[in-house]
């Protein structure tokens, strides 16, 4: 499951527009693992990502969000500034669907929620933004299965995440 997991959110880690060769290789070998259902963890986040109009978005990978509404206890290295680039593509994507948190229901899988559509998501990532203080009025945009789902708080995109990968069929 995890190597599914993990090939789902690497559209996500690409579009952060930070490959491996354009890293140090200290800051490759020190990035922390992508958070999976299969291990009950909060995130780690893993770099923070200035964001063009201001706000410094936090990521673990699978993850992004604005660092004001998960409010780590500090915030790691921070990216160059080009790297929201995809980020905020992501942000502005078409969805056809909106639902609250309170709409998602326990999903087949451990540690997993799924959408009324069937998008599958990560319980950690569920986990941590009913801890927030505005858990009430985060609504989660989805398209498919397998797109970026978005994060809304009062209408503005606040966060991106990965869906977990649906079970190969046959």
């Amino acid at each position: 499951m995890r190597t599914t997991y993990c090939l789902a959110l690497a559209a996500l880690t690409l579009s952060l527009s930070l490959t491996a060769d354009s890293l140090p290789a200290e800051q490759r070998q020190s990035r922390p693992p992508i958070s999976v259902p299969s291990e009950v963890a909060p995130p780690t986040w893993w770099r923070t990502i200035p964001m063009p109009d201001g706000r410094k978005f936090v990521t673990d990978g699978g993850l992004s969000i604005d660092a004001a509404i998960v409010k780590p206890a500090s915030l790691p290295e921070q990216m160059p500034p080009e790297s929201s680039a995809a980020i905020v593509r992501h942000l502005a994507a078409p969805h056809d669907r909106e639902s609250p948190l309170s709409d998602l229901s326990t999903g087949v899988r451990p540690n997993t929620f799924t959408t009324p559509s069937g998008v599958v998501i990560n319980g950690n990532y569920i986990t941590l933004l009913r801890s927030t203080s505005v858990a009430r009025q985060i609504r989660l945009r989805t398209k498919g299965k397998t797109d970026p789902i978005v994060i809304v708080v009062a209408g503005q995109p606040v966060g991106v995440m990965m869906p977990v990968q649906p079970p190969r069929e046959g």
